[in-house]
């Protein structure tokens, strides 16, 4: 028997290795193996005042931490039974859209491009196509300064908290970004042809998708827990009750199912999901680029972090817009510590997230669930894995491990994330 082992993939978050043995010229095994340490963040909470959790959790990551301190602050909110304004709901929406701005941007450009253009990283392409990653740097600064602007800072927000905001933008701010934000969306319209315009594998999952969807918006706030293929919908707050984890001898990551089935979270199906809910322009630039619901390649999750680009772009524009006009606050409205147990969920760009915290009755932390969405990908990941393997298995040894890798980056994994 043949093992080959690709040890530390590069271009992706974290540290993880691939492993494949061959025996008599046929593949019996590959796995990816998550040999990030255990963080024990779950751990690390209880005890803890509750308003220090969302500071806390949002060291899960620092690349979505945005993602993590708002659906922290909304598993309080819960806990508490805060009902925050409606401009807080439309500033915190636009925090979480900046940083799809950041992430997409970083994944596309930096980690996935390479892979269509047969390049081992970004820099010989910003040697050939200077003005490709000049696009990608500045959509990445520009989600980089929207989130500083709502959260105090780039990553590991300050101000949002239980009940509003501690600060926002200034008019004079919202107002500059709603235009560079209209601006924007020609170059993420450029990213999506760009994307559109690569060769990908043809290949589909066979996982179930699972993606937040709301009859009134493309949900990535609020919404409920809808999977693709069983045609339910149900409460983020029910995660526990259909997501099943499983803890796995190779690797630090636990797996997930749903109904006995891996299943995939991120922009693919979000976009199958929330079709509908497209804006306008992303809308458009998918179809010409030739997507349509329901699609089950998992190569076209890049494609669908470029659609998504197209829409956050236009959106956080018209929610910058919309903050102008609205005479609502953002302070902090007053609630009593009281004890109890909360559940939120938000979709973050690499799928839905969910945060369960539970406390006393002086509001310090008993107990916290996290479940990310590399965590729940790893599964249906591996399945791909084996699916796509044998049809690739004729190629050279260095082309078939490159294809490989396509596959696993296509997921954007979040290594760090998943052992959190």
């Amino acid at each position: 028997m043949t093992t080959l082992t690709v040890e530390h993939v590069a271009r992706i978050e974290g540290h993880g290795t691939i492993t494949v043995n061959v025996d008599s010229g046929v593949i019996s095994e590959i796995r990816m193996d998550i040999i990030e340490p255990a963080r024990y963040f779950e751990s690390m909470i209880v005890g803890r005042r509750f308003d220090e959790a969302p500071l806390i959790t949002s060291r899960i990551c620092g690349i979505c931490s945005p993602n993590h301190a708002i659906t922290s602050v909304k598993a309080l909110e819960a806990a508490l039974g805060v009902e925050v304004s409606e401009r807080t709901r439309m500033l915190r929406s636009l925090m979480l859209y900046g940083s799809y701005l950041q992430n997409h941007a970083t994944h596309l450009y930096i980690l996935a491009a390479p892979d269509y253009v047969g390049q081992p990283n970004v820099f010989p392409l910003a040697e050939s196509h200077p003005d490709v990653v000049k696009r990608a740097l500045g959509l990445k600064a520009l989600g980089n300064e929207l989130t500083t602007a709502i959260a105090g800072r780039p990553v590991h927000p300050i101000t949002c908290v239980v009940g509003g905001f501690t600060a926002e933008p200034s008019r004079e701010e919202l107002s500059m970004f709603a235009n560079r934000l209209h601006a924007a969306a020609r170059d993420a319209a450029a990213t999506a042809e760009l994307f559109a315009s690569f060769d990908v594998p043809v290949f589909e999952t066979a996982g179930e998708m699972l993606a937040m969807a709301s009859k009134d918006e493309y949900a990535i706030y609020d919404g409920d827990v809808c999977a693709l293929d069983g045609g339910w919908c149900r409460p983020a707050s029910e995660y526990t009750e259909f997501v099943t984890e499983t803890v796995v001898g190779h690797s630090n990551a636990k797996h997930s199912t749903v109904d006995g089935r891996t299943f995939m979270v991120g922009a693919l199906p979000r976009v199958n999901l929330n079709w509908d809910k497209l804006l306008p322009a992303a809308r458009i630039v998918a179809t010409k680029a030739g997507l349509r619901p329901v699609s089950r390649n998992t190569f076209l999750n890049n494609l669908c972090q470029a659609i998504e680009l197209v829409d956050a772009a236009e959106r956080c524009a018209v929610l910058c817009e919309q903050l102008l006009a609205d005479t609502g606050s953002t302070q902090p409205v007053p609630y009593k510590i009281k004890s109890g147990s909360g559940t939120a969920a938000t979709e973050a760009p690499r799928g839905t997230l969910y945060h369960t915290l539970a406390l006393d009755d002086d509001g310090l932390v008993t107990a916290g669930n996290v479940i990310t969405p590399t965590a729940q990908n790893l599964a249906n990941l591996e399945a791909d894995m084996r699916a796509f393997a044998p049809t690739v298995a004729h190629l050279p040894e260095e082309e078939f491990i490159l294809r490989i890798e396509q596959l696993v980056r296509a997921y954007d994994p979040c290594l760090s994330c998943a052992v959190h």
